[in-house]
């Protein structure tokens, strides 16, 4: 049984350069993203399963760029560029749908499920006949997991190509069977889309604005692992990080860093332990968590036999380049994407998906409805605090990358995800 393996990978010298502010703020820097990075890599574009039936369509938006993505047949999902070959107009404007063609609500030209132009009113009328191919343009369109994949080129590279090694390390998770869709919301951020990308790449600023987790998780002992475009850290769970020291502790309110604390108490009865009976031991919690979420999944249905013991007790969190970052527990993940305004630097999309396991045997719940929203409207307040702070922080991100006392970001060894990331961005904006 293949598992996701965990030892530690080598790794590139990135070098310790600058990382310009300009890709961050300058629009022309994101036109240059829109015509040399976003058309060349491969792109999340929603879940399988809103394409179940022959006929399901849903619609996905990068930039400028709208594509259909449509259950076409049985066996087939195919996607388009989302604009009519008569005067350009959307022909489909809403979400998802499900039909048998599509019709420019313009003009009435129409569609078939592979995108053929099918009808046209007074066609009689063009001297110069139809369009020569009389369909919208194909993109490539591929699956891997629970999501369809799109790649604007109709020529791309194979998708398992383009994941490589990373994707293959996430199959034990099987997120087309074991988990389902339960939250999906659309989030304005005020900052650039490269902001909502570093706000998860990295451990180092737990101790700035995620101070409750160093009561519960290791923020020092962390592995990072590139993988060509990707990477990935783990991020271990269930004992106080080193810099949990006495000091920190008492100035909390507690005896020493081996006090349970009020976060390590909700930790272990969450799954079914007596904090009373590990005071003083908070170093020693881990092992008894992993052991008792094991039993716990397997009484429940929960199927974690393909999963690591030290799994059950990590965020396993990998990167796909250019915009996708998995949160990975054992009993759901979180999956969130980062997309560019059209037109603006300063604003972006932070898509949340929320995935929870499914005990064995037992049917996905209704999808979620998709809410829009922007951070500070007042539904961010029900996600995770963690989640609340990183989008809290993006704004004055932004802010003051404007500054003209600000170069560029300057790295440490631990945010040489972030580095990576911008190594493959180079490559694409600025190589051949």
């Amino acid at each position: 049984m293949a598992r996701t393996p965990l030892e530690k990978y080598a790794e590139p010298d990135l070098g310790t350069a600058l990382i310009p502010k300009e890709r961050y703020i300058s629009r022309e820097w994101l036109e240059r993203e829109f015509e040399r990075m976003w058309p060349r890599t491969w792109l999340m574009a929603g879940p399988i399963a809103d394409v179940a039936e022959v006929g399901d369509w849903f619609t996905f938006e990068i930039g400028r760029e709208s594509i259909l993505v449509v259950r076409s047949a049985p066996d087939r999902i195919s996607a388009f560029h989302n604009t009519c070959q008569h005067r350009g107009y959307r022909v489909c404007e809403a979400e998802s749908g499900h039909g048998k063609t599509f019709v420019c609500p313009y003009h009435l030209w129409a569609y078939d499920l592979e995108g053929r132009l099918r009808g046209v009113p007074d066609r009689e009328d063009y001297p110069q006949g139809l369009p020569e191919h009389g369909r919208m343009p194909r993109v490539s369109v591929d699956t891997w997991g629970a999501w369809v994949f799109v790649h604007l080129d109709p020529e791309a590279e194979p998708l398992a190509d383009f994941l490589g090694e990373a994707g293959e390390h996430l199959e034990p998770y099987h997120f087309d069977r074991n988990y389902a869709l339960t939250e999906h919301i659309t989030f304005e951020w005020q900052c650039n889309w490269k902001v909502g990308v570093d706000a998860f790449n990295e451990v180092y600023h737990v101790q700035g604005i995620h101070p409750e987790l160093l009561e519960i998780s290791d923020d020092v002992d962390c592995p990072i692992d590139l993988f060509d475009k990707h990477s990935r850290f783990l991020f271990k769970i269930g004992y106080p990080s080193p810099r949990w020291t006495d000091q920190k502790a008492q100035s909390a309110g507690y005896r020493d860093r081996h006090q349970v604390t009020k976060e390590m108490a909700g930790l272990l009865e969450a799954f079914g332990l007596e904090p009373g009976d590990y005071d003083g031991r908070a170093d020693e919690i881990r092992p008894e968590l992993i052991r008792n979420l094991r039993a716990m999944g397997e009484a429940n249905g929960l199927d974690f036999d393909e999963l690591h013991d030290e799994q059950l007790m990590m965020d396993v969190h990998y990167s796909f380049f250019p915009n996708l970052t998995f949160n990975i527990s054992p009993g759901h993940f979180w999956l969130f994407r980062a997309r560019p305004h059209p037109t603006d630097p300063d604003r972006m999309f932070w898509d949340y998906y929320n995935y929870d396991r499914l005990p064995r045997g037992s049917e996905p719940p209704p999808r979620p409805v998709h809410r829009h929203a922007v951070w500070g409207d007042g539904q961010e307040k029900e996600l995770h605090l963690a989640l609340r702070q990183d989008g809290d922080a993006a704004a004055p991100i932004q802010q003051g990358m404007h500054s003209a006392g600000f170069a560029g970001l300057h790295l440490a060894a631990q945010e040489r995800r972030i580095r990576n990331f911008h190594r493959v961005l180079e490559e694409y904006v600025e190589g051949d």
